[in-house]
């Protein structure tokens, strides 16, 4: 069963508002609040090249976690809009996203633009000694963005190429790495799981 995050409809409102008036590019901003209860939202700014499917988030309101942890406070969630498609992580909202475990991510939907959907996850990071080269040859790795490569894996039974991470890995998760142009590669495991929203 999951667990319940608490996200008044006024921050709901705030950030498909936000959403509404960012698109077709991506928005993103942090919420404020106390563990699995959301206080306030704060807009940021998307300073990512490219905006329309993807988002980095601004230091300036990054740096806001300090200012609610002297408060008491602290920075439980992280929001950005994905205006045409699903309200689910992606595999660059993974490789990007998972930087901040201790954060909610919410996921506002503009796929359908009369009826938004807002879902909240967490993403773990994990890094368990994957033979990546190996696997890059048995599954199905896709480029998500130049250099960047995912495999998704929604259920079990995991596939014969990662039997033997079946006790490490529970799906949903995402596999994904970056390749260098020296070709060293980078890795991680990113497990995904979703909060109800009351």
């Amino acid at each position: 069963m999951s667990e319940t995050v608490q996200l008044p409809l006024r921050i709901q409102e705030a950030i498909i508002a936000h959403a509404r008036e960012g698109k077709p590019e991506e928005i993103c901003g942090v919420i404020r609040g106390r563990r699995l209860v959301a206080g306030e939202v704060y807009r940021g700014r998307n300073i990512a090249e490219e905006r329309i499917e993807n988002y980095t988030l601004d230091p300036e309101t990054l740096l806001l976690q300090f200012r609610f942890e002297a408060q008491g406070d602290e920075m439980m969630g992280v929001y950005h809009s994905h205006p045409v498609s699903v309200a689910y992580p992606s595999a660059t909202d993974a490789w990007w996203s998972a930087a901040y475990p201790d954060s909610i991510y919410f996921i506002c939907s503009l796929e359908f633009d009369n009826a938004p959907v807002i879902r909240a996850f967490r993403l773990g990071q994990h890094a368990p000694d994957l033979p990546i080269l190996r696997l890059r040859e048995a599954l199905a790795f896709y480029e998500t963005r130049p250099h960047l490569f995912a495999y998704y894996q929604e259920s079990s039974p995991l596939p014969a190429p990662l039997a033997d991470l079946a006790d490490q890995l529970t799906p949903p998760f995402y596999i994904v790495f970056y390749e260098e142009d020296d070709g060293s590669i980078e890795s991680r495991v990113v497990s995904i799981e979703e909060l109800t929203i009351a």
